[in-house]
């Protein structure tokens, strides 16, 4: 009993301060482990990382959902190539999904894109932008459009990547007034036709 009075009047240290009112020291804090810090430096460090990859993945999604939608232009409008369908400004054809549009080279390209009607060069940069030559990717067009391409006056081509190293050559699908639906090689920017300018549907 004493052995055991003695313990814990020991680990309880009782002072007096004028007054006589009793003071109990408070038990010690322990000192912080020494990796602690380390510990949440490298937590952070993986949080990062993790934020960093999150974001090169949704970078890579955008870029991927940009590739298909070309893909999808490039396949849309192989569908009339490989019909054949020919030139008419007063023709219909449908699209794969059965909707029709005009069959001249606008009204293809309004196809080609997906836009809810048969558009003419004339109302068709409204649904576009103009891009630099070296920024051209497949999916977008040549085009001689804006006021005064009425009728015969103006023309779109759609753009499928370069012929060749130098840029002055592309592979191009069209709606011809002479050819019908073709996909074929052409001279930039239309066979020597300065007026032609290239853009791009805008939201792509």
């Amino acid at each position: 009993m004493k052995v055991t009075r003695t313990l814990a009047s020991t680990a309880l240290t009782v002072g007096l301060v004028a007054g006589g009112t009793a003071l109990v020291s408070a038990p010690a804090q322990a000192a912080p482990e020494a990796g602690s810090h380390n510990q949440v430096r490298n937590q952070q460090s993986q949080n990062q990382q993790s934020q960093n990859q999150q974001s090169q993945n949704q970078q890579g999604q955008t870029q991927q959902t940009e590739d298909e939608a070309r893909d999808e232009i490039i396949d849309r409008a192989q569908t009339w190539v490989d019909q054949q369908v020919p030139y008419d400004m007063t023709g219909y054809h449908p699209d794969p999904q059965g909707n029709e549009y005009r069959t001249d080279c606008s009204g293809f390209v309004s196809m080609a894109w997906g836009l809810d009607a048969s558009e003419n060069t004339v109302t068709l940069p409204d649904f576009a932008e103009t891009i630099d030559k070296e920024d051209l990717k497949p999916g977008d067009v040549l085009m001689k459009g804006g006021p005064g391409t009425e009728g015969a006056n103006g023309h779109v081509a759609i753009f499928n990547g370069w012929a060749n190293d130098e840029h002055t050559a592309y592979y191009g699908i069209e709606e011809g007034g002479s050819t019908g639906t073709v996909a074929r090689e052409i001279s930039y920017p239309y066979d020597q036709d300065d007026a032609f300018v290239p853009y791009r549907l805008k939201g792509l």
